[in-house]
């Protein structure tokens, strides 16, 4: 019978890393500051992409609009963030960091930052520069695919 190893699986190795350090950021980031994991993601996101609308920000999060309405309700009692009425549509919001948001944002990337340090450890300034190099390449090759199937995909429901 055939083994595999799924240790060297390319996908199955990003999943697992991405997996045991976001377990890690869980764990160190209750003992830090008072949110958790999703939370942080919905602040970075608007601090990296800027104001959007609730639907957009579940999208690019991959989460149910559900889920999106739970953490941002919870942010914005804790006064990091405050919804707005979206001008071009009266039923739906659009979402701004407030200036405790922002300098959240300040303590996430430090604490990030341990995290990060405690899983490259046994990894030169050289190795790292090339690890993220060859993740772009990655990102950018499955970026690129994903727009030509949906272009192909939008081209042939004319």
């Amino acid at each position: 019978m055939r083994r595999i190893d799924w240790s060297s699986r390319f996908g199955v190795l990003v999943h697992d890393v991405a997996r045991v350090y976001s377990r890690s950021f869980d764990r160190q980031a209750r003992d830090h500051f008072d949110l958790t994991r999703a939370q942080c993601r919905v602040l970075v996101m608007l601090e990296r992409y800027g104001v959007m609308s609730q639907k957009a920000l579940a999208e690019r999060m991959e989460l149910t609009p559900m889920a999106l309405v739970r953490l941002v309700d919870r942010l914005e009692e804790k006064n990091l963030l405050r919804r707005v009425p979206d001008p071009c549509d009266k039923r739906a919001f659009q979402l701004h960091l407030n200036q405790q948001g922002e300098d959240m944002i300040d303590a996430i990337v430090a604490f990030s930052n341990v995290i990060e340090a405690e899983a490259l450890q046994q990894i030169s300034a050289t190795e790292k520069a090339e690890l993220v190099r060859l993740l772009r390449k990655v990102l950018n090759n499955l970026t690129a695919s994903e727009t030509a199937a949906a272009q192909r995909t939008d081209g042939s429901a004319h």
